[in-house]
């Protein structure tokens, strides 16, 4: 489609009518250029009822086009030389926005950031696909970004990076930012094969053996090839003490064999001791759609229940019941651990 000025006007009167009740809006690949998203960046600041807007593929808005936009999700009103309309977006309830495969700059970004930083209201935002191009975001903008949030009143708590073509000193800028920023608890990161190995486990270290970390779930398809499930050893042991990763998709990693999944179990039921099996990672529940090792899939599932309770049933699975443990373990128990094992 392509939508002129004439329709994002009449867009405008839609949107901006007291009396809609749209709640979701997808303009993806409606060639809007910057007329069209000054028009629509008006109208969204007077709508209240919208949740959910899809800006991408969009390319025929500039730099410019994007300033004029991000500028107006402030809580203020803010001047930027040839923006005069002012209404903020954060009065609106959107949540979801999404702006992949668009022109976005370092500029563009540090606008961003900066309003993001006094906005209340967006929740979940989406850069997929925006690859490298010239001119395209650095490091250094993805820093001044994520440092622009860094003690704001932001809401935004879910951040997409699907196929973005990001190098190995942007994915530590972005380990970074979940390791020091306690709001994000979803991140994706799929559809970035061009990584290397020692990327990953730089990501690995920072992002899940942090005590700082509040990532929930986080998506990692179609990452891996060469030396994938030496990778994984790496990836189990990063989780072996998380607290609050519940949800890692590993689907589309065809190279993951049999052989990389076998370094997870021990590390959700360690059974070298009761001890040890009780600090086992009892959060992690999903590893994606593909088929798992029958042990790995029962472990995910006991990690579904209460954590308290899983401990207990992981004590009984593998140490009462299948196990040769003597009172001389449970003597040895840390005192926190023992009510847990025997009620």
């Amino acid at each position: 489609n392509s939508l002129g000025s004439k329709a994002c006007a009449a867009l405008d009167e839609m949107i901006s009518s007291p009396a809609t009740e749209l709640r979701e809006l997808n303009l993806q690949n409606n060639d809007i250029d910057d007329e069209g998203i000054a028009t629509l960046t008006k109208a969204f600041a007077d709508n209240v009822t919208l949740v959910e807007v899809n800006l991408g593929l969009n390319p025929k808005v500039t730099p410019s086009g994007w300033q004029i936009f991000f500028t107006c999700l402030r809580n203020s009103p803010t001047s930027i030389g040839f923006l005069d309309f002012v209404t903020c977006l954060s009065s609106s309830s959107i949540e979801t926005l999404n702006i992949g495969q668009n022109n976005i700059t370092d500029k563009v970004l540090a606008t961003l950031g900066d309003a993001l930083a006094n906005n209340a209201t967006l929740r979940a935002l989406d850069f997929s696909s925006n690859v490298r191009r010239p001119n395209s975001i650095t490091a250094a903008g993805w820093r001044s970004f994520f440092d622009c949030l860094q003690g704001s009143k932001s809401a935004l708590q879910e951040v997409t990076f699907r196929g973005c073509g990001i190098n190995e000193e942007e994915l530590a800028v972005v380990a970074n930012a979940m390791n020091n920023d306690s709001r994000f608890v979803m991140l994706d990161l799929s559809d970035n094969p061009q990584l290397n190995i020692a990327a990953w486990r730089h990501f690995f270290a920072t992002c899940f053996q942090s005590p700082k970390s509040s990532l929930e779930g986080i998506f990692l398809c179609k990452n891996f090839w060469e030396g994938a499930d030496e990778l994984m050893a790496d990836l189990a042991g990063a989780l072996a003490y998380n607290k609050t990763l519940e949800a890692l998709d590993l689907s589309e990693n065809p190279s993951i064999s049999e052989a990389g999944w076998s370094h997870f179990p021990h590390h959700l039921c360690n059974k070298s001791s009761i001890d040890s099996m009780y600090e086992s990672n009892h959060t992690l529940n999903y590893l994606g759609s593909q088929e798992l090792p029958p042990e790995l899939e029962t472990l995910l599932n006991l990690n579904e229940n209460d954590k308290r309770e899983v401990a207990r049933q992981k004590i009984l699975r593998y140490q009462l019941v299948h196990g040769d443990t003597h009172m001389q373990e449970f003597l040895k128990m840390k005192v926190e651990v023992l009510p847990n094992a025997i009620s």
